[in-house]
């Protein structure tokens, strides 16, 4: 069966003008979304992709390119069917956007009744809501008697109250504590995976994306520099500014004090899929007859993905220890000499 893209970006450019100057936010970006995706776009600040996740439901019109969502030009939608379109595509905030003047039952309602919506199939939807989020006791609050995460709660309910398909979210954990941002990402994975929304999020939160996305973007001074899985772009980072950003390496740097006392050889290494719960290196170690000092290491999980990360020592004969490097590499474990 052939996997239609849901939202297709077609070499979309983002140019603007600000105090006299061109602002090339976005350029000539393209990718595609599929149903059911968690697709990250991840970047620093500057980087364009609030400016791009903007184009996806015309909150923002491309310079140049073009976005298809279920196989429709976006930019041919006007009027009515705009509107229409919007309901679909609901979309959450890093400051969550309510209207501190409503209580969370009128935050909410307004949406629907915009939608045309009335007296019971109002008072149902939004309870209905409230008790998929976990607020069904928060219908009479203000957004002032409400925790962050809560007001992101009322945000996700109200983005979704007129039965979006997508769900766009703009840095919606960054004013979050790491508690309530777990909840919050755990959440989206329910509605994910309950309902198939397929969920566009950006944020420049490195923890964000390997928690919850199954495919990411990387981007950079208005370009996508790299896209993959995210198991492969965090385990194969491709391009130097990937690796850069990701602190791919950080993570497994030594202190002088231990570098400058290693005798032997320096190897870092990413075991990758159900090896990193192996004793592969102690096994293949055993076979070459080398010996073997863990200067580092962790294990981190993406999803139901496990992806190790050692720095080693080895000591032994050379040819000993190229037989043991070859023996990791046929187990797919990934190499990189660090002496």
């Amino acid at each position: 069966m052939i996997n239609i893209p849901l939202i297709q970006v077609k070499n979309v450019s983002v140019t603007f003008q600000s105090k006299k100057q061109t602002i090339h936010a976005v350029k000539d970006v393209t990718f595609d979304v599929y149903e059911g995706d968690i697709f990250g776009i991840i970047g620093s600040s500057g980087a364009g992709k609030s400016t791009l996740v903007r184009t996806l439901n015309r909150l923002a019109d491309p310079t140049s390119g073009e976005i298809d969502v279920n196989g429709v030009n976006i930019a041919t939608l006007s009027g009515k069917a705009l509107q229409n379109f919007r309901f679909k595509m609901g979309m959450i905030f890093q400051n969550f956007n309510l209207a501190a003047s409503k209580t969370v039952y009128e935050n909410i309602a307004f949406v629907l009744k915009a939608a045309g919506k009335k007296g019971e199939a109002v008072k149902s939807r939004v309870q209905e809501l409230l008790t998929l989020v976990g607020l069904s006791d928060k219908a009479d609050a203000y957004p002032a008697e409400l925790s962050g995460g809560q007001k992101q709660r009322v945000g996700i309910a109200r983005a979704l109250a007129n039965d979006a398909k997508i769900l766009l979210c703009d840095e919606a954990t960054s004013a979050l504590d790491p508690q309530t941002t777990t909840a919050i990402l755990e959440l989206l994975k329910q509605l994910n995976r309950d309902f198939k929304l397929t969920i566009v999020l950006i944020t420049h939160e490195i923890d964000v994306i390997k928690k919850i996305c199954n495919r990411v973007a990387v981007m950079s001074n208005g370009k996508i520099v790299e896209l993959n899985d995210t198991f492969a772009l965090f385990s194969q980072p491709q391009q130097a500014f990937t690796q850069s950003f990701l602190n791919v390496d950080e993570n497994t740097l030594l202190p002088d004090n231990i570098k400058n006392n290693v005798k032997g050889t320096l190897i870092r290494l990413r075991y990758i899929h159900e090896n990193a719960t192996q004793p592969i290196l102690y096994q293949s170690a055993q076979l070459t007859h080398v010996e073997f000092n863990i200067l580092h290491g962790f294990i981190e999980y993406f999803n139901d993905r496990a992806l190790g990360n050692l720095v080693v020592e080895l000591i032994g004969k050379p040819d000993n220890i190229q037989a043991l490097i070859q023996l990791l590499k046929d187990h797919d474990v990934i190499i990189e000499d660090i002496s």
